[in-house]
């Protein structure tokens, strides 16, 4: 029915423009922020999965970096106690030759000088070596690891050598010192395994959670990041449907010219 009140073509072909046009802002939306997500009512429902999935993510990347911290800890430990090490064998070595008869009391006075000075310098170690303002020996580290609630590690002290046997000043003192240097040695060595299995429970620890953070970004990734291929064959539709949608309502414009023939 030709009607000059109403154009109903060009409300039609008006009303689909529109919708046009708004899936057209949305692709070039999609494509400018790679997101197929940027509002609640792009889809309500990825987004509420995509937003407790990108909060496991940074939670588990936090795990991880909190696993990989105490690593380091555990590392300066270890790293220690190497030199530590070191120092007992050389102070085993002073107290062996200071049993023997061929040492005179200057000699094994000279060696009891480094000998005294080793004991200093275990000691000092023990008490200055600290990871980020916190001493290392004696305290216990508390790591937060996601999906595993605390993980508590510690670096024990280790003993200095006995009171009254810490001297190579005669034959039968040396002897003593050289008992003690052994249980410390052992002790030191114990000490080096429980800190080298603590290493291995955090790096895997770590190895985990990096596994999840891979899986978990994979799944948001799926869910929240836009398809460029499918937005760009989009955008070419929208495109199209625009400029033809653009023409058509011209054309339904127009076609109420018509009617003013019928009345000539």
């Amino acid at each position: 029915m030709a009607s000059i009140l109403n154009n109903i073509g060009a409300l039609g072909a008006s009303r689909q423009l529109g919708i046009t046009n708004v899936g057209l802002q949305q692709t070039i939306q999609r494509l400018t922020t790679g997101s197929r997500i940027n509002k609640a009512s792009d889809d309500a429902a990825g987004l509420a999965i995509s937003n407790k999935l990108n909060a496991d993510i940074k939670v588990a990347g936090q795990g991880q970096r909190n696993a990989n911290d105490g690593v380091s800890y555990l590392q300066v430990g270890d790293g220690v106690l190497d030199t530590v090490t070191n120092l007992l064998t050389r102070a085993a070595q002073l107290a062996q030759q200071a049993q023997t008869g061929t040492v005179d009391q200057t000699g094994r006075d000279a060696l009891n000088a480094e000998f005294q000075n080793i004991i200093g310098t275990i000691s000092n170690i023990e008490k200055s070596t600290t990871f980020n303002g916190s001493s290392v020996f004696g305290s216990t580290l508390t790591v937060a690891v996601a999906g595993y609630g605390t993980v508590s590690v510690g670096v024990t002290t280790f003993n200095s050598l006995v009171a009254g046997t810490d001297t190579l000043a005669s034959v039968t003192s040396a002897s003593a010192a050289a008992t003690a240097i052994t249980n410390l040695l052992t002790s030191v060595s114990a000490l080096r395994g429980t800190i080298g299995a603590g290493e291995q429970q955090l790096s895997a620890i770590s190895d985990t959670l990096g596994i999840q953070v891979e899986n978990f970004t994979a799944a948001y990734s799926q869910i929240h990041d836009a398809n460029v291929a499918d937005e760009v064959v989009n955008l070419s539709k929208f495109q199209i449907l625009n400029q033809s949608g653009i023409s058509a309502l011209s054309k339904a414009n127009q076609s109420g010219q018509s009617i003013l023939a019928l009345l000539q």
